[in-house]
């Protein structure tokens, strides 16, 4: 099932940013409701995959790369993953956008990254005992150009200023 604000954002309809986010995740949920309630949230498309797996497809976004790490797809079609996707979200939130400037001027972001790495390790092993967040295996196949990031990150795309794939759930 796609949401209307995922509608929005496939059609590009002012949106300037996509939230993937794991709506199953009491303490994610509550995360992003407060996100949700701030000025200049009506710009970002929030995508929650535990329902929305159409949308995931459609970004060639994999269940298990979703349930990982958080993911934001910016305005220039890079993946943003862990500290880096918040970095992302926070820049079109009015209330964070200091935050977002501060964490990637000082290159902060790939030790918040290592914290976040570990708590979305924990994360997944506490909400996903026997496999149960992930996708039936026909879902699952990587196709061309499809989105698989691991759960630990890809050491060698840390640069803050590089837009390449970051990691985070």
């Amino acid at each position: 099932m796609i949401s209307d604000n995922s509608q929005k954002a496939e059609s590009g309809d002012g949106i300037a940013a996509r939230v993937f986010y794991d709506g199953a995740c009491p303490l994610c949920r509550r995360e992003i409701a407060h996100y949700r309630r701030l000025r200049g949230a009506d710009r970002l498309a929030w995508v929650d995959i535990s329902r929305d797996q159409v949308a995931l497809d459609a970004h060639g976004l994999s269940r298990e790369a979703a349930m990982a790490r958080m993911h934001v797809l910016d305005s220039g079609g890079e993946w943003q993953t862990g500290a880096w996707a918040f970095a992302e979200m926070w820049s079109h939130l009015p209330a964070y956008r200091w935050l977002a400037r501060a964490l990637r001027k000082t290159g902060a972001l790939p030790m918040l990254d290592r914290g976040y790495s570990r708590f979305a390790r924990w994360r997944l092993k506490r909400h996903c005992d026997s496999a149960s967040c992930m996708a039936p295996s026909s879902r699952t196949s990587s196709a061309a150009g499809e989105h698989t990031a691991a759960t630990q990150p890809d050491r060698s795309n840390r640069h803050p200023q590089t837009r390449g794939e970051r990691s985070c759930a």
